[in-house]
């Protein structure tokens, strides 16, 4: 790109862990574009994940879900129709659709920008809206590929996953933490996940948590954090309960009680993250904790936690995975079974020990 743009639009409105890992190429660009202005189009329930974040200039909120009865409903169509046209009157002159789907592509044409910019492998033909298309690395991780999006348009790559609580959500956490007397560090388990193949063999949590419990109390950690988006809580409750049997530790369940802030203060103050392949993995790189990551029919080295891939429990390891195999219930729970207790316990272990070295 010649001209320096002075007005520049993000596209990335889902999902959670995807919009905290598209973070690089918003540093990326005001690193580069220091003068123009950055805006971003997100979902409206992901917006927190970004809303404080000092390099963005306006969060434009997605209503998805209202604005899927557009079709049916005469009042909904014309709000979406309005919605369009405000972003039309943003005067873009730079887009980069980082999202590959679609409604993003769309959102990328209706802007009129002069560059377009998208990866050439998107889906559902959203490349078709860009002027600017971007060849993928063949097996590179996703925020590579979003990086080279940005350096089509002249801009320093940086891959800062940094990202930012709001202040309120921090307020919370701490008001939250005291009344459960959590004074100490503790470990935050992200054990739900709404892909029944993306889950851990129940009972495996409670092996792994009565074998680190010992190693736990010697780095003072006792308070072990159970987190979760709405409609995982009958995953976990189980899971929570086996787990306040042990006697040393002292098990909090806030599944289905946090907020998208508030999960990234939770996840902000703890001293080790366990997740499965979902946002709190990604929200702990953006926070610098460390991670312990459980994937299976998914290539952590693609869709994992960013420079992490070491700290992944891998069940597909040596398998040739396609990017939605884990929508396969069978082959997930295949993938997801060959992760032993064992190998996750020696991650944790590994974890603790450069924690007591430091």
């Amino acid at each position: 790109m010649r001209t320096v743009p002075r007005r520049i639009l993000i596209v990335r409105p889902s999902a959670f862990g995807d919009v905290c890992r598209t973070v690089p190429l918003l540093w990326s660009l005001r690193k580069t574009f220091p003068k123009a202005v950055i805006d971003w189009v997100v979902e409206d329930r992901w917006s927190p994940a970004i809303q404080e974040h000092p390099a963005i200039d306006v969060v434009v909120k997605f209503p998805k879900r209202e604005f899927r009865s557009c079709w049916r409903n005469p009042k909904t169509a014309i709000k979406t129709i309005q919605w369009f046209w405000r972003l039309r009157r943003g005067r873009y002159d730079l887009v980069i659709d980082a999202q590959g789907l679609a409604r993003s592509g769309l959102m990328s044409l209706v802007t009129g920008a002069k560059v377009r910019v998208a990866n050439r492998s998107g889906r559902e033909f959203s490349w078709i809206a860009a002027n600017r298309r971007v060849n993928r690395i063949a097996g590179s991780h996703v925020v590579d590929a979003m990086l080279r999006l940005v350096v089509e348009v002249g801009a320093i790559a940086i891959a800062d996953m940094r990202l930012v609580t709001p202040a309120t959500e921090l307020v919370w956490w701490h008001n939250e933490a005291a009344r459960r007397n959590i004074v100490g560090p503790f470990v935050v388990i992200a054990a739900g996940n709404g892909w029944e193949g993306k889950r851990w063999v129940a009972q495996r949590w409670n092996e792994l948590l009565r074998e680190v419990a010992d190693d736990f109390l010697k780095c003072g950690i006792q308070d072990v954090v159970w987190i979760g988006a709405p409609g995982e809580e009958v995953q976990v409750a189980e899971l929570c309960n086996e787990a306040s049997s042990i006697a040393q530790l002292r098990s909090h369940n806030l599944v289905g009680l946090t907020t998208v802030g508030g999960t990234m203060a939770v996840i902000q103050n703890a001293s080790l993250v366990i997740a499965l392949d979902s946002a709190p993995a990604h929200l702990a790189v953006g926070f610098g904790v460390p991670l312990i990551a459980l994937y299976g029919a998914s290539q952590p080295s693609i869709d994992g936690p960013y420079q992490s891939q070491m700290w992944c429990a891998h069940g597909g390891r040596g398998e040739e995975l396609g990017r939605h195999d884990h929508r396969d219930p069978q082959k997930g729970r295949e993938m997801m079974g060959r992760i032993t207790t064992e190998e996750v316990v020696a991650l944790v272990r590994k974890r603790l020990q450069e924690r007591a070295e430091s």
